[in-house]
């Protein structure tokens, strides 16, 4: 009797946890339905992007095909057109160039964008600092008015097996010792320069100009938090910058590197608008393919050299901008150049300088 109720009580725990285990997996196969269908109507209803992504095809001219800007996944429709207004598309141009997994959807949501912005893209195309279809309203257009690129390539050249050797965060103590190599290869290089208004800054920048290097803008404080608040904080760090630059060398620089790149975790909101702003102004920005991570906690030679070396094909052919530091602390960057120099140099490849003719390299969306 004893046996039977023990057989009995484990069937009947048996069963109630087989109970339960097929409830639990039909709400979780219903809820995960329902969850599914609520996403894909509210990505109808509030303009997120398709799943599969976006491509964008550039129209043909009269004299090159220009190509493909291909966004993000997780891109909302007001980021992608903030986007395109950025690279020079004007509202009409973007209505016939999209192939999204709804064109619709977003055909909608830009007719809508520009009639409920109408500030933002004026109906007769106003033109500020010589661009067409880009905002020309906001206040922070007026702010800076020299502070413009005069000079602008037609387009874009870029040249396979080069390497651009970059250095942000100087200048320094490090830089001169940089500058020694450098002339000892006799390559040219590109300085992301934090400016300084003390003598020795002064005379270092000027020598970067001097031994024909490109020098250009990163930040002078460095402040992600504070520059990133806005477009007008970017602006005013980017001209205290610009004009310690000017001062210290006579060279008005034309190209930039966003502190923490063009993306970051700081500028998610804001990004955008700065991108439009700068390009607006004539500037180009350079991100980064391969990264030397010297400014890692723990850096040292090994790790930079593996962390260039292991990134750039050893067959010659490839195009990297390197990403570096040139700051106080970086003696181990200094240590390991002139062996990834011989080595890239043993493998094929030149190097050479950034300037505004040379096609970007840059985050989160890409030719």
């Amino acid at each position: 009797m004893y046996f039977g109720s023990v057989k009995f009580f484990k069937h009947l725990i048996y069963t109630v946890v087989f109970a339960w285990l097929a409830i639990a997996t039909f709400l979780a196969v219903f809820f995960g339905i329902k969850f599914f269908m609520l996403k894909n109507d509210n990505a109808e209803n509030t303009g997120e992007a398709a799943a599969d992504g976006i491509t964008v095809i550039a129209p043909e001219s009269e004299t090159e095909t220009v190509g493909q800007v291909t966004i993000p996944d997780d891109t909302s429709f007001e980021q992608l057109f903030l986007v395109l207004l950025a690279k020079g598309y004007t509202p009409e141009e973007m209505l016939a160039v999209i192939e999204t997994g709804d064109e619709d959807v977003f055909r909608t949501y830009v007719e809508g964008y520009i009639s409920a912005n109408p500030d933002l893209v004026p109906a007769d195309t106003e033109t500020v600092g010589g661009e067409a279809g880009i905002d020309s309203s906001a206040e922070y257009t007026k702010l800076y008015p020299d502070l413009y690129v005069e000079n602008k390539p037609a387009e874009f050249r870029e040249d396979e097996g080069t390497i651009y050797l970059t250095f942000d965060d100087g200048p320094s103590e490090r830089t001169p010792e940089v500058l020694d190599i450098l002339k000892t290869y006799g390559i040219k290089a590109t300085f992301f320069v934090c400016g300084g208004t003390d003598e020795q800054s002064q005379e270092y920048m000027k020598r970067v100009v001097d031994e024909g290097h490109t020098i250009a803008i990163h930040s002078i404080s460095h402040d992600y938090k504070k520059i990133y608040e806005s477009v007008e904080s970017y602006l005013a760090d980017f001209y205290e910058t610009y004009m310690c630059v000017y001062e210290a060398t006579g060279v008005k620089p034309e190209i930039f590197r966003f502190p923490g790149g063009s993306i970051n975790n700081y500028n998610r909101f804001t990004y955008m608008q700065i991108i439009a702003e700068m390009t607006r102004r004539g500037f180009v920005y350079y991100d980064w393919n391969v990264s030397g991570e010297d400014a890692v906690k723990g850096a040292d030679w090994t790790s930079i050299y593996n962390n260039i070396m292991n990134y750039i094909p050893s067959d010659g052919t490839g195009r990297a901008v390197v990403l570096l530091h040139d700051s106080r602390d970086k003696s181990h960057t200094v240590n390991v150049l002139s062996d990834v120099i011989e080595e890239l140099t043993a493998m094929g490849y030149k190097f050479d300088k950034l300037d505004n003719s040379v096609k970007p390299t840059t985050f989160g969306y890409k030719d």
